[in-house]
């Protein structure tokens, strides 16, 4: 759940510098604090996901944080380029994987909820 939660934030934090800069600028533009979140981001999913994928993992891990994780490079981080600079497109694929990282938070939470019942 910690690594969905990750994501979570460092989506967060992308989306709010996206916004910021199209705010302030009123456009956007290359802006390497923002490309290097992008780079950040895409290596932290990809590394949580070789790291799970070469463990033995918890049922949670297997049926909910790694399909969690996949789900996330398969929304958008995956088509995200390391160094991307800003645009209205990548605050898209932030978007889109930020709606997969909910989706999958939520099934696990809901999960964890019924296994209490």
């Amino acid at each position: 759940m910690k690594r969905l939660e990750e994501v979570k934030s460092r989506l967060e934090a992308l989306e709010s510098s996206l916004l910021a800069q199209e705010k302030t600028l009123g456009r956007y533009a290359t802006d390497e604090a923002i490309s290097n979140q992008v780079t950040e981001l895409k290596n932290f999913v990809e590394a949580e996901v070789a790291k799970l994928e070469k463990s033995d993992m918890t049922d949670d891990e297997k049926y909910h944080i790694l399909p969690g994780l996949e789900g996330a490079l398969a929304a958008d981080i995956r088509n995200m380029r390391r160094g991307e600079k800003p645009s209205e497109a990548l605050l898209n694929k932030v978007y889109d994987t930020q709606i997969s990282v909910e989706h999958s938070l939520s099934s696990f939470k809901d999960a964890d909820e019924g296994s209490l019942l």
